[in-house]
């Protein structure tokens, strides 16, 4: 390769001793005074080589005798001369000349950085994306809320409230605190070590994980789902669920185990199912439509629970659209529908193809409606209730299919073949009260209220009663959070009027004490619980707060109306420290309950 600076090399390096050149016996007149070593300058005339300088200044006695153009150069002057100026330059030249043929040998003076280096090396990597996981003999082999576990208590002492600590972990040490590398070192990059955890860790994730499943929007049937799981066959096999699918539930197994090591690689385990979620519908895994919908809802709602809203939102988004999208609202529609077209194969729409048996017809059916009720937790939790409006609620959008099954009634062949859904959900809610209502609307609304309270209040009779179920029995956190829905469903609606209504006062005051009384169960023996209740928790609270703000002004010396019994503030206030241990309960492992603990403490103490 062609160097310029090879022209400018030989010209530096002229030696003053070799500026002379003689032809025969003459002698070439010099040009020049040349620098003398110790810093005085040796003049060269004709006649003359090599005379010492006598370090006159401004101009040394040589060069007065013999007169020349150049003026003479000092080394010990206030500035360097040109000579060594030209001196140093070959110098550093050379060296970076030796750095750019020998770079294995040299240490590089200048270092450029590559700004998109990072993203080359995980472009590279992503080709074949596999997690370090570590020995699952490590880490306790039982969930402790699996059946066969000895603990029943929730896992406590952890020293994070959110994920944000566990992000950071970029240099984990090892157990004596030294940073340097040990086989068991772990890092939160995605694309280190085993594709897939071991076939004992996976079995022990499964443990972690089952047992509350459906709290979290799982609506696959469990057995069949296990199976496949722990097949002898490799991570993405037909016969096994997807990979998003499989990435996703190990997320949740890695967030329920009890083990540092393994909660130092759960944003790994994240990274990796975001990324399979992204692209598993563009492979041919014959589940991909049902098992991306179902990794999709799974993400939501750990995004949801971790606190990190705006990608639970995101997710829920596309598992709505996804559900939308293969029309999963029209299963068993009495309307005349066309199948959607999904896709282009060799010119020829793809569709999803007709439910093979009973199972995966429910699987869908349940499906749907896991994304309904995902929706309405996202847009109640996060968004002021007059901004609730998404696709589920949007002109055009009518539901058709049926309302959901256990998956264990499918198996039983309890999915009538003649059933046929039309407008199961209705469009929208006639009736909405404001001020100053003409007497004609009033009635309307006052009929539509009276007909939604009677539905919730037989609603609520159709719940099974919470005292007749064990802790240990996973219904129960189902059970438990349909009454707290009912509950909270009698605080909505009556809200507008409990300031001025005793009767609608009551009505709030008696389901938020429903609800914080838990059926008489031990929360810690419950297990892990949906994110929602969280929420749910939290209204009851401030139905407290607000009846402990309102006993106080009557109680105040300037209020001229009778006082309240301090036996009524002193109940509220045991109702509402029950609320707040709730959800002090479960904010040591999710940071969205942590959020809403601290809201309502905020609340409390502007009272």
């Amino acid at each position: 390769m062609f160097c310029p600076l090879l022209f400018l090399s030989p010209l530096i390096r002229v030696d003053a001793r070799h500026i002379l050149s003689t032809r025969g016996d003459d002698r070439r007149k010099p040009t020049k005074s040349q620098l003398l070593e110790g810093g005085r300058v040796q003049a060269v005339e004709e006649g003359f080589l090599k005379i010492k300088c006598d370090g006159v200044k401004p101009v040394c006695g040589p060069c007065r005798k013999h007169p020349k153009d150049d003026d003479c150069e000092y080394a010990d002057g206030p500035s360097r001369s040109r000579t060594k100026i030209l001196e140093d330059t070959v110098s550093r030249l050379e060296a970076r000349l030796h750095e750019l043929e020998h770079p294995e040998s040299s240490t590089p003076s200048v270092t450029l950085h590559d700004p998109y280096g990072h993203y080359h090396e995980v472009q590279r990597l992503s080709k074949s994306p596999p997690l370090y996981i570590p020995d699952a003999n490590q880490f306790a082999p039982l969930s402790p809320f699996s059946p066969t576990s000895t603990s029943s208590s929730l896992p406590s002492g952890r020293h994070w409230h959110n994920f944000a600590a566990l992000e950071a972990m970029t240099e984990p040490t090892g157990s004596s605190g030294s940073s340097t590398t040990s086989p068991h070192q772990f890092s939160s990059s995605p694309f280190l070590g085993a594709e897939e955890p071991s076939p004992l860790l996976v079995k022990n994730l499964l443990d972690k994980f089952l047992p509350h499943a459906t709290e979290f929007g799982f609506f696959l049937h469990i057995p069949t789902f296990r199976t496949s799981v722990i097949l002898d066959a490799p991570f993405g096999d037909h016969l096994r669920p997807s990979p998003a699918l499989l990435s996703a539930v190990y997320v949740w197994g890695v967030h329920f185990s009890r083990s540092e090591a393994l909660l130092l690689q759960e944003q790994a385990f994240v990274n990796r199912a975001l990324q399979h979620a992204s692209t598993d519908l563009i492979g041919s895994h014959p589940m991909r439509i049902l098992h991306t919908l179902q990794a999709e809802i799974l993400l939501a709602f750990y995004f949801f629970r971790t606190g990190r809203f705006l990608e639970a939102k995101c997710h829920t988004g596309t598992a709505v659209s996804l559900a939308l999208g293969v029309q999963l609202h029209k299963i068993r529609s009495s309307n005349f529908t066309t199948a959607s077209t999904i896709g282009l194969m060799s010119d020829v729409p793809v569709s999803l193809h007709p439910p093979r048996d009973n199972i995966e017809e429910g699987e869908r059916i349940n499906g749907f409606w896991a994304v309904v009720t995902l929706h309405k937790f996202i847009t109640t939790s996060l968004e002021p209730s007059s901004s609730v409006c998404g696709a589920l609620e949007a002109l055009g959008t009518h539901i058709d299919t049926p309302w959901p099954l256990d998956v264990e009634n499918y198996v039983e062949g309890l999915l009538n073949p003649e059933l046929r859904g039309n407008a199961t959900v209705a469009a929208y809610l006639a009736g909405q009260w404001t001020p100053n209502m003409q007497q004609r609307e009033f009635q309307a609304f006052a009929a539509a209220f009276q007909s939604v309270n009677r539905l919730i209040d037989a609603f609520r009779l159709q719940l099974p009663s919470l005292p007749q179920f064990e802790a240990s029995d996973p219904s129960i956190r189902k059970v438990l959070m349909m009454h707290a829905l009912a509950d909270v469903a009698t605080i909505k609606l009556h809200s507008l009027f409990a300031y001025a209504d005793s009767s609608s006062k009551q009505r709030c005051l008696s389901a938020a004490k429903n609800m914080i009384s838990f059926g008489g169960l031990n929360l810690q023996e419950v297990g892990y619980v949906n994110p929602i209740m969280g929420t749910l928790w939290m209204n009851a609270c401030h139905v407290f707060i607000d009846e402990i703000s309102r006993v106080r002004l009557l109680n105040a010396p300037w209020n001229s109306t009778p006082n309240t019994p301090a036996t009524d503030e002193e109940e509220l206030m045991e109702n509402l420290q029950s609320g707040m241990a709730a959800l002090s309960l479960f904010s040591e492992d999710s940071s969205l309950m942590h959020y809403q603990l601290t809201k309502v403490q905020e609340a409390f103490s502007a009272i």
